[in-house]
């Protein structure tokens, strides 16, 4: 059998489009996977950097009670969100998960200096001897009073009475101030 060079032309082009659309599917089929493993990889840290970065209007649960406002620093096991009553420190590696409430449309803004890690922060506090108020699914209520006594795993919160509160560091959502 003798070809004609439209049929040869024909046949050429035929397995050029089924090759190239077997290669097109198996490139996406790659790069879905490569983006999907670059998700697997993600920290809540990075999370928490990038919703910063963006500027969007987060809200952050834990122990029954939401916040909603925007990060200002994120480090480590923390985020700091400001709303409009209150700076919230987040312990990220606590009970608590995040969600976006509002995509920014511009802003947000990059890292800057502040506390590396939730317990430096609440190291912090401790040395600024304001009243705070401890989110855990521990209580029902907050832990409300003064930081005394970072420890090594816990926070020890004298309250008002002047009664000693030892708090797991693992078992805090958030710290208020007001």
């Amino acid at each position: 059998m003798e070809w004609s060079d439209n049929e040869f032309d024909e046949l050429a082009a035929q397995l050029r489009d089924e090759v190239g659309s077997e290669f097109r599917l198996e490139a996406e089929a790659l790069e879905e996977d490569a983006a999907k493993l670059v998700l697997r990889r993600r920290t809540l840290e990075d999370i928490a950097v990038e919703l910063m970065n963006r500027g969007d209007e987060i809200g952050a649960t834990g122990a029954r009670m939401t916040i909603s406002g925007v990060i200002t620093h994120a480090a480590g096991d923390l985020a700091i969100i400001e709303t409009s009553h209150s700076t919230v420190s987040v312990n990220l590696a606590g009970p608590v998960s995040l969600r976006v409430v509002r995509r920014a449309r511009a802003g947000g803004r990059g890292r800057a200096n502040g506390s590396p890690t939730y317990r430096s922060r609440m190291l912090e506090l401790e040395m600024s001897g304001e009243l705070v108020e401890i989110v855990s699914p521990l209580s029902s209520d907050p832990f409300v009073g003064t930081i005394s006594v970072v420890g090594v795993d816990h926070v020890v919160v004298i309250d008002r009475d002047q009664h000693e509160q030892f708090v797991p560091l693992s078992a805090v959502a958030f710290t208020l101030q007001r």
